[in-house]
């Protein structure tokens, strides 16, 4: 997976907290922040980066479990995924709806 440009800090800044005192932060530059401006604007092209599923699943079930409020923050992102994967998660959704049923 690409490095992050994210970084685990405590509250007082120090990166080697304990995990309970720690909090993701995220530091942007001033090109960052003209390149999200462009992104929004529709002045420029949504970056984007290719990931196995084996890679973020993980950490996607993890963030939900633990209730991270930045989740929510792409719960409108579209994802590209396999057509074949599509039609797989369709008939495990409706196999786990007629399992409840």
């Amino acid at each position: 997976m690409p490095e992050s440009r994210f970084r685990v800090v405590s509250e007082n800044g120090s990166s080697m907290a304990s995990p309970k005192s720690r909090k993701l932060t995220v530091h942007h530059s001033e090109e960052r922040k003209e390149r999200e401006l462009d992104r929004i604007s529709g002045a420029a092209a949504p970056k984007t980066v290719d990931v196995s599923l084996k890679q973020i699943v993980p950490l996607l079930i993890d963030a939900e479990k633990s209730n991270r409020t930045w989740l929510a923050d792409f719960a409108d992102d579209t994802v590209r995924i396999d057509s074949d994967l599509y039609d797989v998660l369709l008939a495990y959704q409706q196999y786990r709806q007629s399992e409840a049923a």
